[in-house]
């Protein structure tokens, strides 16, 4: 389940094509592609999203339980809304970045991921390699995406 700010991160850095190679089947709730794709038109995310979507390897989907949608979606956005939503009802993963929509999620037992944790699986998988992903980390700061030097310290401290 992916929020949107995980696929503009990537998309920041040409990097979307590991969401897709790394064996999960990715969804993304209808909330966040309005905000990537249809409000978001020409910015960094939308070709790439639309792409996958049209070509069937990510899905659209609209969680059911609308009371947990509308009880989420104070403090959080409603595409964190619907993915936390959908995470639950399909009991899976859910892929956020935002401080306050992941401690919401794992206060609800979810398995939560980011942008980081992505690159870091993908790394894990051998799908980029160790210069990859410290390239991948420094262009994702360059680009505005809020990580410190301790954060990319620790990352790279846990490699194997």
């Amino acid at each position: 389940m992916l929020d949107s700010s995980p696929i503009i991160a990537l998309a920041r850095i040409n990097m979307v094509g590991i969401i897709e190679v790394l064996g999960m089947e990715i969804i993304v709730p209808q909330a966040v592609y309005e905000e990537v794709v249809v409000k978001g038109h020409d910015r960094p995310g939308s070709r790439e999203l639309e792409e996958l979507v049209r070509q069937g390897r990510v899905k659209v989907l609209m969680p059911r339980d609308r009371a947990l949608v509308e009880a989420l979606h104070d403090p959080l956005g409603m595409g964190e809304s619907e993915a936390i939503a959908l995470a639950v009802e399909r009991g899976c993963t859910v892929v956020l970045d935002d401080r306050i929509a992941r401690l919401k999620a794992k206060s609800m037992r979810l398995a939560v991921k980011g942008a980081l944790g992505l690159l870091r699986l993908a790394y894990d998988k051998g799908i980029i390699d160790k210069n990859r992903l410290v390239q991948a980390l420094i262009k994702l700061k360059e680009h505005g995406f809020r990580i410190s030097n301790e954060i990319i310290n620790e990352v790279l401290k846990r490699l194997k």
